[in-house]
């Protein structure tokens, strides 16, 4: 058994526990966890080490728009993986997406919105803060989002 220090985020002991699995023969092909234990960069961590596909739920969203339960939340975008475009609620489409940008940070995918597009907007002040008056939306990629 392993004891680490309180302040250790469960979503960082994930990758240890596995391995200690499969040292023992132990490693399940599912392992259903909760939510303090999921996080996109461990999740995908974990795939790639190991043959073991982590269920659980994502930790809540992030976004100040989830927090304060105003404006658009990354849940009301509609992601469209097959061709690489977000819809906002007001019905406007992404114009541009881009994948991770390393294999270290977080595999998040981020769609963006152009200036023309997010400016015009009647909703636009509560969904985004940004000088340019456009919004990008980050996700995960479709394994990690629907596995």
């Amino acid at each position: 058994m392993i004891t680490d220090v309180a302040t250790t985020h469960d979503s960082q002991v994930l990758p240890g526990i596995h391995t200690r699995l499969a040292r023992c023969g132990l490693l399940p092909a599912e392992h259903l966890v909760d939510a303090g234990y999921t996080s996109l960069p461990h999740l995908e961590q974990g795939t790639r080490e190991h043959p073991v596909t982590v269920f659980g739920p994502l930790r809540t969203n992030p976004t100040r728009q989830h927090r304060r339960g105003e404006g658009f939340a990354r849940d009301d975008f509609h992601i469209d993986y097959d061709k690489q475009q977000v819809t906002c609620p007001q019905g406007q489409v992404s114009a541009g997406w881009h994948g991770p940008s390393s294999p270290t940070a977080a595999p998040l995918i981020a769609a963006r919105f152009a200036k023309s597009q997010c400016r015009p907007c009647p909703a636009r002040t509560p969904y985004t803060t940004t000088a340019d008056s456009a919004r990008t939306v980050g996700f995960p990629p479709r394994e990690l989002r629907d596995p």
